[in-house]
Parts: C-alpha cells; sequence; structure tokens
C-alpha cells in the first residue's frame, strides 16, 4: 500500500515544510488547505522534484468538508 498522507494548513509555516520533508520520504502528500492557490503551489514545488503531491481546498471547521478531504485522500490510495 502506498503512503497518502494529509497535512492540513499544509500550504504555509510548518505545515509546508512537513509536506516537503514527507514527500522527499515517498509519501503521496495532499497539501489540504483554506488557501488553494497557496497550496498549488506547495505541489508544484514538490512536483517539481518528482515527487507526489495534491492539493485539497479544506476548511476544517467544517465536518462535511472534512469528510471529503478523507474520501479523497482514501480513493488516491486505490490502485
Amino acid at each position: 500500500m502506498e503512503k497518502v498522507i494529509i497535512v492540513t494548513g499544509g500550504a504555509s509555516g510548518i505545515g509546508r515544510e512537513t509536506a516537503y520533508l514527507l514527500a522527499e520520504e515517498g509519501a503521496k502528500v495532499v497539501v489540504a488547505d483554506i488557501n488553494l492557490d497557496a497550496a498549488k503551489d506547495v505541489v508544484k514545488k514538490i512536483k517539481d522534484k518528482n515527487q507526489e503531491a495534491v492539493a485539497f481546498k479544506v476548511d476544517t471547521s467544517d465536518r462535511k468538508n472534512i469528510q471529503e478531504m478523507v474520501d479523497f485522500a482514501v480513493e488516491l490510495m486505490e490502485p
């Protein structure tokens, strides 16, 4: 099974650096953040290093949106 890891707040600060590190370690990273444009910038930098990442806009105060994010990550694990 591939490693798929969700990093909330992944577009800046500690979250961004965590996303970079996890991608370097071979995980497929879901860069989840309310700021989708910034998340896409992080994904681009990860992909520029031939690593795997995708951006996902999430509002962590919205339970339904959190479930959508988790479902999205689970789908990434499927072959």
